[in-house]
């Protein structure tokens, strides 16, 4: 493997290797240059004027580069960046090709701390003491201070309850929360392949230390700024140095922590680690960009709506009042409680908590989400872009006879082939493991009498291997090279082989088989074609099941595959994704500059796309999104970066490289598309609940103002209506109508107590993409809310005519209910309004009959507390106390179980016709919208909880999911 040398301080800049180096840059770069051998000749497409030219230079270059290397050693600059070492970095760089025993690397780690940036957290009581700062606490905080000048130390008291009920309950689950992400941030904490006592392990980046030899190779994110061994590697560090292209980075050069290796593999040592590397001492000036989810953006809207009608209504009901002759203090206390009541406070914590535990449940499910608002992008994806290599298929090649050219045996082209691959355990990738096991175990190939003096590791921009070779018995040198057909090809004398070779590729293809070309060059860098070998990776088990249920899903699913088309073709065919596969022709400048129109119709109508580079998923993602898709991407590769990033949702598969799962917000830890599937359905529900949440809180607050404006603004109990008990007058009766305060702050309580449980409800996923329709969710609500405003006004007026002993109110005698005092009025109509919310619950959670969705235990518990609570304060109510009410707003006083049980009966009848028209309302909708020719999104088919269940599956992922689903 190379890198094995000992790398220290004295040959890490050494000027011999990086004149060399050099000198190889400026070198012809094809495919088949090897750019790491230490005495590599040059290209065999550099004539013999430009080799001349090269040695020309070569002297005079030498000299120039170990003047600078020199002065850049001297003023402790490497690579063009200021880069001083210390004596302790020079000192601890001196690692053995052995690795750091585990002792010494513990040692260093208790002396230099974990490779990572400590974060400035806020400490917990100050954290704590923030979810009682901002601008609903503030509102909070003057009605309490109001309360305080007008000495009602009744409502101060509950006034202070629920701003620590607000703020414990918001920092209890904000908490929770991130714990729950920070759990997950772990399952995708970089990692690093370190060398310690002499064995590879992979190991946790944070676990890095001065002196660990790492390996870096393609994909992988640099875990810590390391100095480079022999070898050369192209790095994006655009993240770090604002370089918009990659760059070359030769053996002596460091390289920075998060930068990305794009090509090439080699050894390396770590110089510093954490707050000591060059993005540690930077990192504040480092941008990043945190994209408002779109989730987040209806949140804004929501409360923004809510916030502006809210403050619209109470402002006209506090100029109003005010003009009745009431007290200024009494009614702005009053007028800013209703606010407090009105506005949306737990609408952040409800999404937290709700996004969180459906964050857990993809976790479980083997999904692990990096950006939350992935959730519920996931829920409207509409189209999947899915890899076919070890997502659709195995990814379990095996090698099949060879087809063999010349005088070439089967030995032979396993021999050259497995050269030509990685053989150590752990660094091989899917084909390299493939060749040298089927050359080990079923064809015998020993490797003893050959030395590999030096590699170049597969690279999709050259789609090839090759090894440069010695021959220890005759120390003859020849170098061998596997890769696709057509490069390979490229490479020989192809005239007199072509049409054999590509025949016999295309016929391999055509039976699905993947095919590998090797070819041997043993003298003037004369490439001789060998052979082809066949590989097959077949489908998952679980694949063609999974692929019927996301059509069930409504989710269209199209493959993409570097694989010639005759092997996407048969791969669709089997899984039954359809027949219109592209090539990359598609998408060549020719194509799109012609007719860009076209070019869009076929990519939206494609079941695949064939032949393509990575380049090529970022236009495809970006078609798609001009076409208004929402468009998810899987990917694995570093070159799948800028697609999964692209993408509305990025998924990094299993076994998928640092870059990849960076980039993307969901990232798999199990193979196959069944749990993408899975984690679609666990994303609808989270947005279910979401959607249930809005529609609840929207009518509450509907209810609330409207029946406080009018209740104040426009009834005027003392003038309009007689209150008489045996014989006389009442007194006290005011001239607008309003609970006091404490009963205010007990609705809010109770219903932001409930409001919680929504994150665990149980609810239906639908078979089509979801996504927030604002103006039906609103109109859906305002509906709910006006409803349940019309039962509380006409309780209202029913329960104030019912005042005057001599003239009592028929419908309340009908019913043997006794005449009421204005402080039962009072009473009455605050367990009618809270029980009314709580009822609203039911018929917002469903987009039919009420009954037609069991709740979950937690909502079913919240509901039973809320309501008995509430029943139980107007039976029993005991808050009334001396010279400490809410000013001119009699107390109110207790009522009877009797007339308790009538108001549960009245809520009840309106909450089946608030349902009754909810059902005709959403039915009207949907009818409107279908004679458009669209879809309300509303309503329509959802999915069984057995839909998770695959057959081709030994085990039941429902199993996983009843916990949540339940």
């Amino acid at each position: 493997m190379p890198g094995n040398s000992q790398i220290s301080d004295d040959d890490s800049v050494s000027n011999a290797n990086l004149s060399k180096n050099k000198i190889k840059q400026d070198s012809s770069e094809l495919p088949e240059q090897n750019s790491l051998a230490e005495n590599s000749k040059l290209n065999q497409n550099v004539d013999h004027a430009e080799k001349a030219e090269i040695k020309v230079r070569k002297k005079s270059e030498e000299t120039s580069l170990i003047e600078t290397s020199e002065k850049e050693k001297a003023d402790g600059i490497i690579g063009k960046v200021q880069y001083k070492l210390t004596e302790q970095q020079i000192k601890d760089m001196k690692t053995g090709p052995e690795g750091l025993t585990d002792e010494e690397a513990k040692f260093r780690f208790t002396r230099d701390g974990p490779n990572t940036i400590l974060e400035k957290k806020k400490k917990p009581i100050l954290k704590f003491l923030s979810y009682f700062w901002g601008p609903m606490p503030i509102m909070i905080w003057i009605a309490i201070i109001i309360e305080i000048v007008r000495l009602s130390y009744i409502d101060f008291v509950v006034l202070l309850i629920l701003q620590f009920f607000n703020g414990f309950v918001g920092w209890y689950e904000e908490r929770n929360a991130g714990n729950a992400i920070e759990a997950l941030k772990k399952n995708l904490a970089p990692k690093a392949k370190v060398k310690r006592n002499n064995e590879w392990s992979t190991i946790d980046a944070i676990n890095l230390v001065q002196g660990d030899r790492v390996n870096i190779k393609l994909g992988d994110v640099i875990p810590a700024d390391c100095i480079l061994g022999q070898g050369n590697i192209e790095v994006d560090q655009s993240a770090m140095t604002g370089e918009s292209m990659a760059v070359n980075k030769y053996e002596g050069e460091i390289v920075y922590q998060g930068s990305i290796c794009k090509r090439g593999e080699l050894e390396a040592v770590v110089v510093s680690t954490g707050a000591n590397t060059f993005f540690g001492k930077t990192s504040a000036l480092v941008g990043k960009t945190n994209n408002v989810g779109n989730i987040q953006k209806v949140i804004t809207k929501f409360t923004g709506i809510l916030m502006v009608a809210s403050i619209l209504f109470v402002t006209i009901i506090f100029v109003v009042v005010l003009t009745k002759g009431n007290d200024v203090l009494e009614t702005l206390s009053l007028c800013v409680v209703i606010l407090v009541a009105s506005i949306p406070i737990a609408t952040q914590v409800v999404a937290s908590v709700t996004l969180a535990v459906g964050a857990h449940n993809l976790a479980r499910s083997k999904a692990i989400v990096s950006k939350l608002t992935a959730i519920e992008e996931m829920a409207g994806m509409q189209i999947l872009c899915s890899d076919k290599t070890g997502t659709l298929t195995k990814n379990e090649l095996t090698a099949n006879p060879p087809f063999l050219l010349e005088n070439y045996s089967i030995s032979d082209i396993f021999l050259y082939a497995g050269l030509s691959s990685r053989r150590e355990k752990g660094t091989q990738d899917a084909i390299d493991k493939c060749i040298s096991e089927s050359a080990e175990k079923d064809h015998n190939i020993k490797y003893d009498k050959y030395e590999v003096t030096d590699f170049i590791p597969f690279d999709p921009k050259i789609k090839r291997t090759e090894a440069t070779v010695r021959n220890n018995e005759n120390n003859k040198i020849f170098k061998c090279t596997k890769g696709a057909p057509q490069i390979v090809l490229s490479l020989c004398d192809y005239k007199n082989i072509e049409d054999i070779v590509s025949k016999n590729v295309a016929n391999l293809a055509s039976r699905g088989y993947r095919t590998i070309g090797v070819a041997i060059s043993e003298e003037d860098d004369k490439w001789s074609m060998v052979g082809l070998i066949p590989l097959y990776d077949p489908p998952r088990d679980d694949t063609k099941e999974t692929i019927a249920k996301a059509l069930q899903m409504n989710l269209k699913v199209k493959m993409i595959t570097g694989d010639q088309i005759e092997i996407a073709k048969e791969t669709a065919r089997l899984l039954n994704l359809g027949d219109t596969i592209y090539n990359s022709d598609l998408f060549s400048e020719d194509a799109e500059s012609d007719d860009q129109t076209t070019v869009k119709i076929l990519v939206e109508k494609a079941d695949g796309f064939a032949e393509v580079f990575p380049e090529h998923k970022y236009r495809i993602v970006e078609i798609l999104q001009s076409l208004n898709y929402r468009c998810g991407m899987t990917g694995d590769g570093v070159n799948d970066a800028p697609a999964l990033k692209k993408a509305n949702v990025g998924i990094a598969v299993e076994g998928a490289t640092d870059a990849a799962r960076a980039a993307a917000s969901i990232v798999l830890t199990m193979p196959g598309l069944s749990v993408i599937i899975q984690a679609i359905f666990l994303a609808r529900m989270v947005f279910q609940r979401m959607n249930n949440y809005f529609i609840y809180r929207i009518a509450c607050t509907v209810q609330l103002l409207a029946f406080f404006f009018i209740a104040m603004a426009i009834i005027n109990p003392k003038d309009e209506f007689t209150c008489r008990s045996n014989g006389k007058s009442c007194s006290s009766i005011p001239t607008s109508f309003s609970f006091p305060v404490i009963a205010i702050v007990l609705i809010a309580i109770l219903n932001d107590g409930t409001l919680v449980t929504i994150a665990y409800d149980r609810v239906t996923v639908s078979k089509k993409p979801e996504q927030f329709n604002l103006s039906i969710m609103f109109l859906n609500a305002c509906t709910l809310g006006f409803v349940a405003l019309i039962s509380s006004i006409t309780l209202l007026l029913l329960c104030l005519a019912h005042m005057d002993d001599s003239s009592p109110n028929d419908f309340f005698q009908g019913f043997d209910i006794s005449t009421f005092s204005y402080g039962e009025v009072l009473t009455a109509m605050y367990l009618k309004v809270a029980l009314s919310d709580f009822f609203t619950l039911f018929s917002a959670r469903t987009s039919s009959w009420f009954w037609t969705r069991a709740p979950s235990w937690q909502v079913v518990i919240a509901f039973i507390v809320a309501t008995v609570a509430a029943t139980l304060f107007s039976c029993y109510w005991f808050f009334n106390f001396a010279d400490s009410g809410s000013g001119s707003i009699p107390s109110m006083q207790s009522i009877s179980w009797r007339f308790a049980g009538f108001i549960w009966g009245f809520d009840l009848v309106f909450f089946i016709i608030q349902d009754v028209i909810k059902v005709a309302e959403l039915h009207l909708i949907n009818s409107y919208y279908k004679s458009k020719g669209k879809e309300a999104g509303i309503g329509g088919s959802v999915l069984s909880e057995t839909f998770l269940q695959f057959t081709s599956k030994k085990t039941i992922i429902r199993r996983q999911t009843s916990s949540f689903i339940r």
